[in-house]
């Protein structure tokens, strides 16, 4: 939420220029076209429908094809650019910022092809294509630097940051940050000077680790925001900052930071937003040992996000109960919760892969397109019965726990003794179930040389994250699988490169020699 916000802000700032300041530019044009496209652009603003939209653009394509005038179609295909953007087609909306680049560079306005570009570069880093999104940024950064347009320059360093930081190129990502810094201050440009802290806080907090400089970034966005009365911006960064100080356990400036923000969201009306403070209370009431508390703000969390249908936030909400319900000892909950984050995962695994190969429809050769299409139908048939497995395993887990609570209570009053052991079963049930669990999903897990171990005296835990890593888990992933923060995970991963003398996580489990 935080660091893709003010990327995309700077975008639609981008887009508002591309649709209005173009009007400038376009010399006289026939009225009868004029008319007929802004007809057919106020039509397609009003479809809702993706489908309806998508056939009602090819068919006014055909209607106009050779009629329009350069100076026609840079004005047309721009706004159709952003009314294809906003339908979430970032690939068509990429295409059609290029048709109007084109005209714009066939009327010789340089000005409006740069912006064109940038649109394009936004699309594609969207669409997840960084490295030609980097090179359309380099481009544009090279015509504003012959104009000598500051605001456009800092917005390009500003934009190739984020390109930079998401590729995990965090040296380049504070480079540029830090260039559009220095722009917008010289320019006095105020409030795109607090999305430039804010984003150099972002690489500090999630590269580097660094919390001092993040928290003094942080604190600086904050602050502008705050006297410009930008309350979405400023609670959205009270909220970081928060997050930060929950790491530290300073618990009362963790109080102070979130009520700002759900203060903030609540006159806002803004559910989403309200949404994600209560489940920051939550993790904060979890920490400090308040369990009801923190159960009920992660449960109005997650009623808010039913509503709106955010499987994604609803699967970490419930990720978060489960941990709490086993920490209790509440384990019938703790499996119906875990019930629900797996038929979840499963949801968003399915979605993710048919997105996957509508994405192959579209950019292989039939030949190649069938066979990829193949393995994907095949890995989805091994995830179907992984799942299958798994659930078989969850009922035969309940069933042996129903046992065990009946042997439990029939003896527990006889014998305090065997009530315990029959506790401790219970619990080596459960680290069972998780084991082969993670066996059936991960189809076998990778082993690591001992003697190479030895050779770079790793400690258990650093062991252990190694691991994991050389089985594809995230960062976030471990840190949940070893009940740490991401922090303490980064910790981990750092001294593990120092001690096998890598750079990376390829590099680390090539030095190990894992098979």
């Amino acid at each position: 939420m935080n660091k893709s916000l003010f990327c995309f802000i700077i975008v639609l700032l981008l887009f508002h220029n591309c649709t209005t300041d173009s009007k400038k530019s376009i010399v006289k044009k026939d009225d009868a076209n004029k008319s007929l496209t802004e007809n057919y652009l106020k039509v397609l603003s009003g479809v809702s429908n993706n489908d309806s939209l998508i056939i009602l653009i090819d068919k006014y394509e055909t209607i106009l094809s050779g009629q329009l005038t350069n100076e026609e179609k840079s004005d047309y295909y721009s706004k159709l650019g952003v009314i294809l953007y906003q339908h979430s087609f970032l690939s068509k909306a990429d295409s059609s910022f290029y048709k109007a680049q084109v005209a714009y560079s066939e009327i010789g306005d340089s000005s409006r092809v740069s912006h064109m570009r940038m649109n394009r570069a936004a699309m594609n880093e969207m669409e997840g294509n960084f490295e030609k999104a980097v090179i359309i940024y380099h481009e544009v950064i090279d015509y504003f630097k012959r104009v000598n347009d500051s605001a456009q320059l800092a917005n390009s360093y500003s934009n190739l940051g984020v390109a930079y930081q998401t590729m995990e190129l965090a040296n380049n990502s504070l480079e540029y940050h830090k260039k559009a810094l220095a722009l917008r201050k010289a320019i006095f440009d105020t409030i795109n000077i607090a999305y430039s802290y804010n984003n150099i806080g972002v690489v500090f907090m999630e590269d580097f680790d660094n919390v001092d400089s993040a928290l003094y970034y942080y604190k600086q966005a904050y602050r502008i925001f705050k006297d410009k009365n930008a309350l979405y911006e400023s609670s959205t960064v009270s909220n970081n900052i928060g997050h930060i100080y929950l790491n530290l356990k300073e618990f009362n400036k963790v109080d102070q930071y979130f009520a700002y923000s759900y203060e903030v969201f609540d006159s806002l009306n803004m559910e989403q937003g309200r949404a994600e403070i209560l489940r920051s209370y939550g993790q904060l009431y979890f920490a400090q040992g308040n369990d009801p508390k923190a159960i009920a703000s992660l449960k109005s969390s997650l009623e808010i996000n039913e509503q709106a249908g955010n499987q994604k936030e609803i699967l970490e909400i419930n990720k978060v109960l489960s941990k709490i319900y086993i920490a209790n000892g509440n384990f019938s909950k703790a499996i119906s919760t875990m019930q629900v984050v797996n038929k979840l995962g499963d949801s968003i695994l399915n979605i993710e892969k048919q997105k996957a190969i509508a994405d192959i429809e579209t950019k292989y050769q039939v030949k190649e397109k069938n066979k990829t299409i193949e393995v994907l139908q095949l890995e989805d048939e091994l995830h179907v019965k992984r799942i299958r497995n798994q659930t078989i395993l969850i009922v035969l887990l309940s069933v042996i726990f129903g046992l065990i609570i009946i042997v439990l209570v029939f003896r527990s009053r006889q014998n305090k003794l065997a009530a315990k052991q029959l506790r401790l079963e219970l619990d080596n049930y459960l680290l069972r179930i998780d084991e082969m669990q993670l066996e059936l999903m991960k189809n076998g897990s990778k082993q690591i040389s001992a003697n190479k171990l030895k050779a770079y005296e790793l400690s258990d835990r650093e062991i252990e994250v190694l691991k994991l890593i050389s089985q594809g888990f995230k960062n976030t992933e471990i840190a949940d699988k070893l009940f740490v923060s991401q922090n303490t995970i980064k910790t981990h991963i750092k001294n593990i490169y120092v001690k096998l003398d890598v750079k990376n996580r390829v590099e680390a489990i090539k030095r190990v020699d894992i098979h």
